[in-house]
């Protein structure tokens, strides 16, 4: 259940504002525009849960801790891959990113709303599309920082994250290192990856 909350989340916090825009059309940032440091809140079964997302600019990688520990994600978009590690059993899975997690490879167009505040940051509401076809509306900060992402359902809003804690400070590059001692496993079938 937990990695199934991840693949969910993921390309929520990582590249749901990531359309090529058509000419004239307006559009949010597709990667933070510069180093961060954020801890979200995000639903489990038992309630809820933190996951932390740290994004380096420079080197354009972003590594996710999901809830619970012994596992992170790291994202390299100039690479064009994604690194699970395991660091229960020192294995990692080295597989190309899902297209639509890439900037540039989204799923639906932009419509700005609200400005709203979002845990003490002003943001801007974008309706949109999730990589299954479902409205959700995501709110970005000036620096493209996500605060918050809602699902909308016939019953109103649910939400998928919230920011709770935003730190914009250097990363250091060695958090985003994949150890090379780590074994190296096959990527599992991925329904998203078509």
């Amino acid at each position: 259940m937990r990695r199934r909350l991840l693949i969910q989340a993921v390309p929520l916090l990582v590249a749901a504002p990531a359309l090529a825009p058509a000419f004239g059309e307006e559009r949010p940032p597709t990667l933070p525009l510069r180093d961060v440091d954020v801890t979200y809140v995000v639903p489990t079964p038992a309630g809820a849960a933190r996951q932390r997302l740290r994004f380096n600019a420079l080197r354009q990688k972003l590594r996710i801790d999901p809830p619970g520990g012994g596992l992170y994600i790291v994202m390299d978009f100039l690479a064009g891959r994604m690194f699970t590690v395991r660091e229960a059993d020192r294995s990692v899975i080295d597989m190309a990113a899902p297209k639509a997690w890439m900037p540039g490879m989204g799923h639906g167009r932009y419509s700005r709303r609200n400005v709203v505040v979002v845990s003490e940051v002003s943001c801007t509401e974008w309706q949109t599309t999730d990589s299954e076809g479902r409205e959700v509306r995501i709110c970005l900060d000036t620096d493209g920082v996500m605060m918050r992402a809602t699902l909308q359902t016939s019953a109103g809003e649910a939400t998928l994250a919230l920011a709770t804690q935003v730190r914009r400070e250097s990363q250091d590059p060695v958090v985003f290192t994949v150890p090379a001692s780590y074994r190296r496993l096959s990527p599992p079938p991925f329904a998203g990856a078509r």
